[in-house]
């Protein structure tokens, strides 16, 4: 039980962490860039490093470079969602619920939100380098990778969780 209570903790931190990342995000960084671009030359680049990506944003309006923004939040809140559910998912796990409905759901929503997050963050890096970079690289980064994997392996645990479930159920009706 204290593997569990660590990792609630680190998933708390984690969680918190990550939803003032994303506060910042939204409220900081425009800011900082209407800031930044009343106070350069135009002849100075005005990069930006957002998902891995160095954009020159220096001839961009403040409107442009919000919609940017926000459109990199709502990607990244499937994220932040999958990680609070599992957040709640173990605190019933830790109180010896395993086999709810409660983590059985909360496991297959979390396996969605890490898959659309993962094709999501591609398919957003891909039209930014398009658009923005004006550059057709086509790749795949550990990214996609790590959230597609974590995504299904969500999914298959709550198939297994949901097959314990019914499994526990009919143990306990024949006793």
């Amino acid at each position: 039980m204290k593997n569990i209570s660590l990792l609630k903790k680190l998933v708390a931190f984690y969680f918190y962490f990550g939803v003032f990342g994303l506060l910042f995000l939204m409220v900081g960084f425009p800011i900082i860039f209407s800031r930044k671009k009343d106070n350069i030359s135009l002849d100075e680049p005005l990069e930006l490093k957002f998902m891995d990506m160095n954009m020159d944003v220096s001839n961009m309006h403040l409107g442009q470079f919000i919609a940017i923004i926000v459109i990199g939040v709502a990607i990244l809140f499937p994220l932040l969602n999958g990680i609070f559910l599992f957040k709640k998912s173990l605190t019933d796990l830790s109180s010896g619920n395993y086999f709810s409905d409660l983590v059985v759901s909360n496991f297959k929503k979390i396996g969605q939100c890490f898959l659309i997050f993962g094709v999501g963050q591609w398919v957003y890096k891909l039209v930014m380098k398009l658009i923005v970079l004006q550059d057709l690289s086509l790749g795949i980064d550990n990214t996609l990778f790590l959230s597609l994997i974590l995504g299904l392996f969500f999914l298959f645990l709550s198939e297994a969780f949901g097959k314990a479930r019914a499994t526990k159920q009919e143990n306990d009706l024949t006793i």
